[in-house]
């Protein structure tokens, strides 16, 4: 029998919330930490499955990193002479960790076997990996071509070009930059499509420089010059801004008033336009401070037309503030979400649709058509073993009776304690 979280309706109330450190901010600067010349201290990390998974494989390869008892800081001390030897590293669930450490494995000599769940293996790296051994690293598939797990056979980087794709992950061009400073010389980074989830770009490029990397935009790509980072030594991880979109979206659909700790002002991530967006409904900022908001909802509000291309990870929270908004909304340029592990734009038409919601397919996007209070009917939500559905659909318990969530677990990949900040609502 599968588990399920119920939810309670509940409007018009007051409360206050904390969201984590930032997990894009985290797995970044983890990696960054480990290419430097000198210890680092991570101030606000996030703690979820993804950084323990990272933190594991990154002290594999050497790289001594402690933790402190109140897991408020980070420390750690690159693996300078990166000599990784033979080590099989296993990722879980996350994507991310496993096309960040390809590029960083890169860097050193050894014979790394990466492997990961099923969630992860049946997800296809060959343009990835096509993109690497342009490098002249050795990479081998161990079961099924073009799948995880892999061996990498890497005695540093042979080349000083490389062309990596971008039209459904940034990752890849994330993962590449990251570590691009320490290959063998100067690089220059190709991008061969248009670059889906740019702002996570935006982040990489934005830390790469507070570390003191040296990157110059060229016309097809980024020009990446040899450098050691040795001007850090303590970073501080901001909240997260997809964290704190949740609660701003119950806010305004349930008129009430909530306060968020740890909510960076003016934040690098691309995801602090969700608090945009929110206001161009009606939401109100009742205080601001450096490290906290606190924000009004509104009675009724107006659909929208968003191009959410450079901040899809928005796509399942806005989709759950449509249904409820008094006309249409229509979400544009998503198109990649179809191909991310279990189509989410696909899973939310689905689970919408079992509370009787009106959701159409775009050529790349949806359209949400809401329904008069009342018309929707409750039900089981299921999350795919999606985080940010689990996290989304639960703001549909607010408004609609005898909702429940499947799989609720599924949020300790980026915010392991959501489910007990939401019961504040009820306090």
């Amino acid at each position: 029998m599968k588990e399920e979280y119920s939810i309670k309706t509940r409007e018009n109330f007051h409360t206050e919330i904390s969201i984590p450190g930032s997990k894009s901010m985290t797995t970044r600067a983890l990696i960054l930490a480990s290419l430097s010349e000198n210890p680092v201290i991570l101030k606000n990390p996030l703690f979820s499955e993804d950084i323990v998974q990272m933190i594991e494989c990154l002290t594999k390869l050497g790289n001594k990193i402690l933790v402190s008892d109140d897991k408020k800081y980070i420390k750690i001390s690159g693996n300078k002479k990166r000599e990784f030897g033979k080590k099989t590293l296993h990722v879980g669930n996350s994507g991310s960790v496993m096309k960040f450490l390809i590029s960083y494995i890169a860097n050193g000599r050894g014979e790394i076997t990466i492997d990961a769940s099923s969630r992860v293996t049946s997800r296809p790296i060959r343009e990835f990996v096509d993109s690497m051994r342009e490098l002249g690293i050795e990479i081998e598939y161990l079961k099924k071509s073009g799948f995880l797990p892999i061996k990498i056979y890497s005695q540093g980087t042979k080349s000083n070009i490389i062309k990596v794709p971008g039209k459904n992950s940034s990752q890849y061009l994330s993962s590449v930059l990251l570590s691009a400073s320490h290959f063998n010389s100067d690089i220059e980074v190709l991008t061969s499509h248009k670059i889906s989830s740019k702002s996570y770009i935006d982040i990489t490029l934005k830390m790469l420089h507070d570390f003191g990397a040296k990157i110059e935009k060229t016309e097809n790509g980024y020009l990446v010059k040899k450098t050691n980072f040795d001007t850090v030594k303590g970073y501080l991880i901001e909240g997260d801004m997809a964290s704190a979109s949740y609660f701003l979206a119950a806010a305004l659909i349930t008129n009430s008033t909530i306060k968020i700790n740890n909510f960076s002002y003016n934040s690098i991530q691309g995801d602090y336009k969700f608090l945009e967006i929110m206001e161009s409904l009606g939401l109100k900022i009742i205080e601001r401070t450096k490290t906290s908001i606190t924000v009004q909802g509104v009675e009724s509000y107006e659909g929208f037309s968003l191009d959410l291309n450079r901040t899809p990870d928005l796509v399942p929270t806005l989709s759950i503030v449509a249904l409820f908004a008094n006309s249409p909304s229509e979400i544009h340029n998503v198109a990649n979400l179809r191909t991310k592990g279990n189509d989410r734009l696909n899973s939310i038409r689905t689970e919408l649709k079992k509370i009787y919601g009106s959701v159409t397919d775009l050529p790349d996007g949806i359209k949400i058509i809401p329904k008069k209070a009342g018309t929707y009917k409750g039900g089981v939500m299921e999350t795919y073993n999606d985080h940010r559905l689990a996290m989304s659909f639960s703001l549909i318990g607010l408004k609609v009776n005898e909702t429940s969530i499947v799989n609720s677990h599924c949020v300790s990949k980026v915010f392991p304690n959501f489910f007990e900040e939401f019961e504040n609502i009820y306090k």
